[in-house]
């Protein structure tokens, strides 16, 4: 029973969340239930109405965005500049010694006082990279593969 019930609550995520997508204002949201299941609101849909109003959404532009393979790691990373090559070389730490993001954070929080290393001021994201290449080297991780600094 539970499994029909987080079915239930992630297929009404999913229409709400294409709703907003879409741009759907409540009265045009409204409408296209009726249209398509024939009852004017999302809690109302049994599971096959869910499919029905899903499809309709999808063939309407809706696209289900899938969760990052990595969700912890930070949303600021993948954007130019001298922030994002900081959070590359985090990364690349992390990896090499085999820590999870979460990790990271729990430095953040120690040495920065920000609980998540994606809340770390630009200025500070070397105190991390320090703390890691301090750890590398008591651990002995192998960082070979590191351009060497001028």
């Amino acid at each position: 029973m539970k499994n029909v019930k987080t079915n239930r609550q992630k297929d009404l995520a999913k229409i709400h969340i294409a709703k907003k997508q879409l741009g759907l204002d409540d009265a045009t949201y409204r409408e296209m239930l009726m249209q398509v299941s024939g009852v004017e609101s999302a809690a109302d849909l049994n599971a096959a109405g869910r499919r029905q109003v899903l499809a309709h959404l999808g063939r309407s532009g809706f696209s289900a965005r899938r969760r990052s393979k990595y969700p912890d790691r930070p949303m600021n990373m993948d954007r130019g500049g001298s922030r994002a090559d900081q959070l590359k070389k985090i990364e690349a730490l992390l990896t090499v010694g085999g820590k999870p993001w979460g990790y990271a954070h729990a430095l953040a929080k120690r040495i920065c006082k920000a609980d998540r290393i994606d809340w770390v001021p630009d200025g500070k994201l070397y105190k991390i990279i320090t703390a890691l290449r301090y750890q590398a080297q008591r651990e002995g991780w192998d960082l070979s593969g590191e351009r060497k600094q001028k």
